[in-house]
């Protein structure tokens, strides 16, 4: 009889408890760097905490400082806030632009930045 080894990496949202991703396999697995890189490619942040998609934008919409001074704003079915608007012109300000909890953040954009291709690309410009 033959030694059989099997290999599971999971990855769990630490303030949720959310499953995030997970893998089976024979032999060697996956890498603790590999998984954090898929699951930030998923909109995780990882480091000390794994935190997912989710809970980000809640605690991003928590500590917004705008919906504090002003009013909150209304926001649609997948609870994102839609944002505050410039007077007169049909565009979000600047600092609801950056924010992930924004209707308006371009999540394609920030997964790009996250990637290889975005990495090799920022190295690319750095040294020329």
């Amino acid at each position: 009889m033959g030694i059989f080894r099997e290999v599971k990496t999971t990855v769990y949202c630490d303030i949720c408890g959310g499953y995030v991703m997970g893998w089976k396999s024979t032999g060697r697995g996956v890498s603790k760097n590999s998984a954090a890189y898929f699951a930030r490619q998923e909109g995780c942040t990882t480091g000390e905490k794994v935190v997912c998609k989710k809970c980000r934008i809640n605690r991003s919409i928590e500590k917004c400082k705008l919906q504090k001074k002003i009013v909150i704003p209304n926001k649609n079915e997948e609870s994102t806030c839609l944002g505050f608007k410039k007077p007169f012109i049909d565009e979000h300000i600047e600092q609801c632009k950056k924010c992930i909890a924004c209707t308006s953040f371009d999540w394609e954009k920030e997964l790009y930045k996250t990637s290889l291709d975005g990495r090799r690309e920022r190295r690319r410009y750095r040294n020329e």
